[in-house]
């Protein structure tokens, strides 16, 4: 019996597929936090309608504010980081 059993994976490859999997949850992080301030906003403005209460809409908006604005600057970040790494990339020979 063979004592040493090898698995044939390239660590290269699953580097690669490691690193897209980290670069596409980072884009999703980016927009769920565009998506969260919408919902926020949404759902204070329902509120508001429904109870009347300017506090609950007055927080509601600059929660969804402060979401938007980080998802706008964590966005612009990955779109520079993207730009960046396709200026650095070397032509395939």
């Amino acid at each position: 019996m063979k004592e040493n059993i090898v698995i044939p994976i390239k660590i290269e490859r699953v580097k690669l597929w490691t690193r897209r999997a980290l670069e596409a949850t980072t884009w999703l992080i980016c927009l769920g936090l565009l998506a969260a301030s919408a919902v926020v906003a949404a759902g204070a403005a329902l509120v508001w309608l429904v109870s009347g209460s300017e506090v609950i809409l007055v927080l509601g908006l600059g929660s969804g504010l402060l979401l938007g604005l980080a998802g706008v600057w964590h966005l612009l970040r990955q779109l520079d980081r993207a730009v960046n790494q396709l200026r650095h990339e070397t032509p395939a020979a």
